[in-house]
C-alpha cells in the first residue's frame, strides 16, 4: 500500500513538473506583451508548481538520510514560499493588505534559509559532491535576501508602489522556476554535461529577473516623474 502511494506522488511530481516545464516559459513569454494570456498560464503554472512543491515534500520523508533528497526538500519549500508571495505580490499590487499568512510564508522561506545553509555547510565539512553544497548556498542565500525583502515590504506595506509590487511578482516567480527546474535537470537531465544540470537553468534564466527587474524599475521611475 505504501509503495503505491510512493508511485502515485512520484507520477503525481513528475506530470505536474511537466506542466510547469511547459507553462513556465509561456508565462515568461506573456508577461507585459499578453495580460490575459499570462493570467492563465500563469494560474496552471501556480497550481502546477504547487503540487510539485508537496510532492517533493512528501517524497523527502522517504529517504532523508539522502543529500539529493535533503536538496529536494529545500527546493520545494523554497519554491512553495516563492509562489505564496509571487501570487500575494500581485494582490498587495491592487490595494490588498498584508495578511499573517504572508508572515507564515516569509517565516518558512527564513527557516529554510538557514536549513540550506547549515547543509551547505554540513557537506562541505562532510566532503559531498562539491555542486550540492554550492547550490545548497546559493540557494540558501537566495532565501535569505528574499525573507529580508519581504520582511522590509511587509513592514511597511504603504510605502510601496504597484510597480513595486509588480516586481516583486516578476522576480519571484522566475526565481521559483529556476529552483523547480534546477531539481529536475539535477534529477533527469543526465543527458547534459554535468556543469549544466546543475547551474543550466541559474545561467539561463537570472538574466530573465535582471531583465524584467530592470524593465519595471524604469516604469516605476518614468511613474515618480510624472507623479
Amino acid at each position: 500500500m505504501l509503495e503505491l502511494l510512493s508511485n502515485i506522488n512520484l507520477y503525481t511530481h513528475i506530470i505536474a513538473g511537466g506542466v510547469t516545464l511547459l507553462a513556465g516559459p509561456f508565462a515568461i513569454y506573456f508577461n507585459m506583451r499578453e495580460v490575459r494570456k499570462h493570467r492563465v498560464v500563469g494560474k496552471i503554472f501556480y497550481y502546477a508548481m504547487l503540487v510539485v512543491a508537496i510532492s517533493a515534500i512528501i517524497a523527502f520523508f522517504k529517504r532523508p538520510d539522502q543529500v539529493f533528497f535533503q536538496f529536494l526538500l529545500g527546493i520545494a519549500l523554497m519554491v512553495l514560499a516563492g509562489i505564496f508571495r509571487g501570487i500575494r505580490s500581485v494582490f498587495l499590487m491592487k490595494g490588498g493588505k498584508v495578511l499573517p499568512f504572508d508572515w507564515a510564508y516569509t517565516g518558512l522561506l527564513a527557516m529554510n534559509g538557514v536549513f540550506m545553509l547549515t547543509m551547505s555547510a554540513y557537506h562541505f565539512y562532510k566532503g559531498s559532491m562539491i555542486a550540492f553544497p554550492i547550490l545548497f548556498g546559493v540557494f540558501g542565500l537566495s532565501c535569505v535576501v528574499d525573507t529580508y525583502q519581504s520582511w522590509r515590504a511587509f513592514s511597511r506595506p504603504e510605502a510601496m508602489h504597484s510597480l513595486s509590487w509588480l516586481r516583486m511578482h516578476f522576480l519571484t516567480m522566475i526565481g521559483t522556476f529556476i529552483a523547480s527546474t534546477t531539481a529536475f535537470t539535477v534529477n533527469a537531465a543526465h543527458f547534459l554535461p554535468w556543469w549544466a544540470q546543475w547551474f543550466g537553468p541559474t545561467i539561463l534564466l537570472v538574466p530573465l529577473q535582471f531583465y524584467f527587474g530592470r524593465k519595471v524599475r524604469k516604469m516605476h521611475e518614468k511613474a515618480l516623474k510624472k507623479a
